[in-house]
Parts: C-alpha cells; structure tokens; sequence
C-alpha cells in the first residue's frame, strides 16, 4: 500500500494524502476522514521520513518528486538518499501529481517540515518563474535547467535534451530513416519533451527532412500504447518511431506488435533515458541513456554545498550517450 493507493481509493490527489499523513490543516475534514478510513481500513503505516524531517530540521533534505509512476526517477531517488546520508543529512520524499505546481507545493512543505534544502525531481519551468520568488532556502532542479531564471538560491543539474533529441534523429536518419514518428509529452514547453523535440526540428532542417508526425502522450505504459496506436494510423509507410522516454518506447513496441508489426524488421523504436527496463524488454530497447549516477550524485553535492557552505546556485549540463539494442535496424 502506497500514498499513490490511498489516493485512489480516498478519490484525492497523491498531494492532498500527504497533506493529510503530515497533518496540514489545509484539506477539509470530509476528505481527512475518507483518507483515514482507508488508511484504518488496510492498516497502513506512514514513512517516518517527513516526521523525523520535522524534528530534525537542521539536517534535512527535501525531494519533491514530479509524478509518483515514472520508472526513471527511482534510481534517482536512491542514488540521491546515498549520497545525502553520507554528508550527515536525512532525506523525506514527496510525491505530487503531475498536474500539481510543485513550487507551490514546496512553499507549503517549508510551512510545515522547514526542510535544510529542497530537490525538485522534474517539474514545469513556468511554476519557478511564477512563484519560486517565495522560497528561500537553497534548492536544485533536476533533470531541468534553471540557468536562465537567475535565481541565487536555486541550482539545476540537467541534460542537454536539445541536443539528445537531435541526435536520435540523426541516428535515425544514418540507418536510412526519413519518414519518422514521435511519441512525447508537450511539445511546446521547456520541458524535456519540447527541448527535445527542438533538437528533432533541428535534425530534420539540417537533413532536409519534413517535420515528424506527432502524437501526444503521457510518460506512462498505457497512454504510450495508446498513442503509438494513433500514430500508425496518422503516419502511413513510417518506418520508425522517436519516443521520448523509455517508457513510452515500452508502450509503443507494445502497441506495435499488437498490430503485427515486427520490431526492428517492420519499424524501428528508439527510446530516450536508459532505464532498466529497456534492458530487458524483447527486443531490448536501442536508447540515449542519461548519465543518472551523475545527474543524482551532483544535485545532492551541489546542494549541500549550498546549505553548509552558502555557496552560490550553479548549472550543470550532461549529455546522453547512445545505447545500443535491438529495437532499430537498417531500412
């Protein structure tokens, strides 16, 4: 039983739940009480993190985590809790909806733990330029940059997805690939998917190659599926797919195969993250993996180094490297 299952069940946001299991007066008593019944009904016990957060405060980190079901960031996460335990801090995780503005979210946590630092795991640039004026104790963005905000109390660790879009494409484009699809999130924000998805117009523009069909979806196996699905029948004699995110390649050699393609002999998956999980897929999954031991290691240095030592926000930019599978060949 998770936060995420309480959720369901109470029919609330993972946010709303965690309010409530740290006590915050700010949800009615209606939806406490659904929320408790659950948690009577199959004996849950809360994570002693956020109470321990509470009591010592002095040496706290907190992550703010992005989507409670994207496989990618719990690597980060446990990586993350390492590496802040061996410079004396204690970690509390919390997870918010999607849709939730996590600067929001973090001004409202400070309120209540008065945590050291705060880790943002994925997040929307436009929340920071809105409100993380309001929050004064030194945070990190990552897997995002923040370069361009300004902000003194907020350092980024990010991937250059600009240039990892690009370089999909470019790998698509040297197997003989021209009629290519793309599967991601808003194609439109400063997020990865729009950075991303830059890099593939880049890509097209220099190889003289038409924009991709897109189709939109979410960073989960289902809306994948889903969309992969819609994209076949919107982009006829394609001969590749460029997903954002391992996961949405998963879904989409899922929905692929349900069809009766084969993959790579019939169309072509690359994916984006190197995660475990396309590892292990059949067929394993061709992917630019994102450097995760780095991307968590430097957030938590960099942060620490900002609460003990009052040191100023930095950027760092990593890049993806190419990992090889099964999942494209030669036209």
């Amino acid at each position: 039983m998770t936060i995420k299952d309480i959720a369901k069940l109470a029919g609330c946001g993972v946010s709303t739940v965690s309010r409530a299991l740290n006590g915050s007066d700010e949800i009615s008593e209606a939806t406490r009480a659904r929320i408790n019944e659950v948690i009577r009904q199959y004996n849950y016990t809360p994570n002693g993190n956020a109470r321990r957060m509470r009591q010592t405060a002095a040496k706290t980190i907190l992550i703010i985590v992005n989507g409670s079901s994207n496989l990618f960031f719990s690597p980060l996460i446990e990586q993350m809790q390492t590496t802040a335990a061996a410079s004396g801090f204690q970690v509390a995780v919390n997870y918010i909806d999607e849709q939730d503005d996590e600067v929001l979210c973090a001004q409202q946590l400070c309120t209540e733990q008065k945590p050291s630092g705060i880790i943002f795991l994925g997040g929307d640039i436009r929340n920071f330029s809105r409100s993380f004026p309001n929050i004064t104790v030194p945070c990190v963005l990552s897997t995002a940059s923040a370069e361009e905000l300004g902000f003194k109390n907020l350092s980024s660790v990010s991937i250059d997805d600009f240039a990892g879009g690009k370089a999909a494409m470019e790998q698509l484009f040297s197997l003989g690939h021209r009629n290519i699809g793309i599967l991601g999130g808003d194609l439109n924000s400063d997020g990865p998917s729009g950075l991303r998805y830059s890099g593939v117009k880049a890509a097209c523009a220099e190889n003289g190659v038409k924009e991709p069909v897109c189709e939109l979806c979410s960073y989960t196996f289902s809306s994948a599926y889903e969309a992969a699905m819609a994209l076949y029948h919107e982009c006829p004699g394609m001969t590749a797919v460029f997903a954002m995110s391992d996961i949405i390649a998963v879904g989409a050699v899922r929905a692929l195969l349900d069809i009766g393609l084969r993959v790579p002999q019939d169309i072509s998956v690359i994916g984006f993250d190197g995660i475990d999980i396309s590892e292990f897929t059949n067929p394993r999954i061709s992917t630019f993996a994102q450097p995760l031991h780095q991307i968590s290691s430097l957030s938590v240095r960099m942060l620490v180094n900002m609460i003990e030592n009052g040191a100023q926000a930095g950027h760092v930019t990593l890049k993806a490297q190419y990992k090889p599978g099964d999942s494209v060949s030669r036209i």
